[in-house]
């Protein structure tokens, strides 16, 4: 059986110096902490609002990173 390529795997975080770059980062990033914290049993508002505090905290960069890539 063939396995499909996972580019998760391969490529760690993605690193964009361009505005829209920068914007998709930011939203992939929301999305990847808005899933984490839905998947631990959040509910999709509590979820947000949890994902805001907890960017609101941590320097803008630092919470990016942290959820750019969707790995746990």
């Amino acid at each position: 059986m063939k396995q499909s390529f996972n580019l998760s795997k391969f490529l760690k975080k993605a690193y964009y110096e361009d505005a829209k770059g920068l914007m998709q980062t930011q939203s992939r990033s929301w999305m990847n902490c808005s899933k984490q914290k839905m998947d631990s049993g959040m509910g999709a508002q509590e979820a947000w609002q949890s994902c805001l505090k907890e960017y609101q905290d941590l320097s803008g960069g630092e919470w990016k990173f942290k959820y750019a890539t969707g790995v746990k």
